[in-house]
């Protein structure tokens, strides 16, 4: 081996060498850059904590004198400055639905339940109709948002149950509200001995996830469980899923969407039904 050759071989092996070490210290860079955003990821889905109490708004609706009924007993509402949308919210209790009737019937957007939380076993489950539905009410042409049915009893369950629900809503083109639904059920159920205080930093938990999901969150309840379940000062910033049936509704505070009555009747849809009005300020709607 002449000694030529002896230094072009080592001259090689130095640069494969330096190769080697390039392509390790890539790698580990890849690894390190994965490892960070993972990490980033994790802290951005993590739960701040409730904010300070502030004074509880006042909605601005005129329901005595804008509100109206047409021929089906439906109401819409219009003032100077929102107008309504006519929504129904339903789940696997309404069995088979025929959104295409649905839509010709009038009805703007749908609120569709995407699942719960078992009641005493704590498990995540998805509603067994609910692709199908979100999935038909699309294609239907309605606005489509979920509601998902809490149990929850610590924040890092709220924050659980809202990484579940962005899980199954990605590329479901959801444009309407994703709702934080929790209410009494049964007896022995685990969110019967939750505080108040509990409660409240629960439900805002769940709508902070899901807002930095890049979805709207809003909190459901009839006017007991808001007032008496709930601390409201603590969730101004929090929109309000009201569900109050009545003619006309004296809750005083203000709410995004009012679930007016249960008693509702729509094409499509076998049995009674529950019919909401969406209010949206008039120089929002053309964005919807």
């Amino acid at each position: 081996m002449t000694k030529n050759y002896r230094k072009k071989r080592k001259k090689i092996s130095r640069i494969n060498l330096s190769r080697r070490q390039k392509l390790i210290a890539v790698s580990v860079i890849i690894l390190l850059l994965i490892i960070l955003i993972v990490k980033i990821r994790a802290s951005f889905f993590e739960y701040s904590g409730l904010g300070r109490q502030a004074e509880i708004p006042v909605n601005s609706y005129q329901y005595t004198s804008a509100l109206a009924s047409d021929e089906k007993g439906r109401l819409s509402y219009e003032d100077d400055r929102y107008l309504s949308l006519l929504g129904v919210d339903v789940s696997e209790y309404q069995k088979e639905i025929d959104w295409e009737k649905v839509k010709a019937d009038g009805v703007d957007f749908a609120m569709i339940r995407l699942g719960y939380r078992g009641y005493f076993d704590g498990s995540l489950q998805l509603d067994t109709r609910y692709k199908e539905n979100i999935k038909a009410a699309h294609k239907a042409g309605l606005e489509v948002g979920v509601y998902f049915v809490s149990q929850a009893v610590s924040t890092d369950e709220a924050v659980e149950e809202a990484k579940f629900v962005l899980e199954q809503v990605r590329g479901k083109h959801v444009t309407c509200p994703i709702a934080f639904d929790m209410e009494p059920a049964a007896e022995g159920e685990r969110i019967e001995e939750l505080t108040i205080a509990e409660r409240t930093a629960i439900a805002d938990a769940f709508c902070e996830i899901i807002e930095k999901g890049g979805y709207t969150s809003v909190i459901y309840g009839n006017p007991s469980w808001l007032s008496h379940y709930l601390d409201l000062s603590y969730l101004t910033d929090r929109n309000i899923w009201l569900a109050h049936y009545a003619g006309v509704t004296s809750y005083p505070y203000s709410h995004m969407i009012w679930q007016y009555t249960d008693q509702g009747r729509v094409e499509g849809i076998s049995g009674n039904t529950d019919l909401n009005l969406w209010m949206i300020e008039k120089s929002k709607y053309p964005l919807l």
